[in-house]
């Protein structure tokens, strides 16, 4: 009976009021949108044998803060994808790798989406659009192959008739460098773990 009495009083009282001094509630620290985040690749990436879907992972090299508070701490790990590989051409076109970055890993084991694209990219690579790290042409070398077996046929044909087949061997070196640039692809685009990628966040980031 008393305690029927006791919870009938309790009831009366109806629930309490937590007082709460709304001007201490710290707003969420939120990394907004257009934030560069340089990260440094931990794996090897190469269109060689790059697939789509294959795994890309990196980690922060510096911290990023919010108000002098550290919302993404150095050697956070960030997890991305391949989701698209371009081939070197054998006439033209470059190696090209397509990247997405959507997962953050922060220290303490809190996994963060993330929405970004591609800000810069370090090595021989270059960006391309908003998501695609283009290697290099390899021109350069292209030429060095078709001079390299002009100046070498040349010699042969000194050789071989005194001087008066420098021309014509110089010409079929020439033409043999030139089949050997158009049977041969590209130089493939690799990127080395350590390579530094700059991601920049599409959407706002609360870790």
């Amino acid at each position: 009976m008393i305690v029927l009495m006791v919870m009938a009083a309790l009831l009366q009282q109806g629930p309490k009021r937590l007082d709460v001094d709304e001007s201490k509630i710290q707003p969420p620290l939120v990394v907004p949108v257009g934030t560069a985040i340089p990260i440094s690749l931990t794996s090897r990436i190469s269109t060689k044998n790059a697939q789509d879907g294959d795994g890309v992972y990196g980690k922060t090299i510096f911290p990023i803060t919010i108000d002098n508070k550290i919302v993404i701490p150095e050697g956070s790990f960030v997890k991305g994808k391949v989701t698209a590989v371009k081939q070197p051409g054998r006439v033209k076109g470059k190696a090209e790798l397509t990247l997405t970055f959507q997962t953050l890993v922060l220290p303490s084991g809190i996994t963060v989406p993330m929405y970004t694209s591609l800000g810069s990219v370090g090595g021989d690579a270059k960006r391309k659009g908003e998501a695609t790290a283009q290697g290099d042409s390899g021109k350069g070398k292209d030429a060095g192959t078709v001079a390299k077996a002009g100046t070498e046929g040349a010699l042969i044909g000194v050789i071989a008739a005194r001087g008066k087949g420098a021309a014509v061997g110089g010409a079929a070196g020439g033409a043999v460098g030139a089949a050997t640039v158009l049977l041969t692809r590209g130089p493939d685009l690799v990127l080395e773990p350590g390579t530094t990628i700059e991601i920049i966040l599409d959407r706002p980031l609360e870790p």
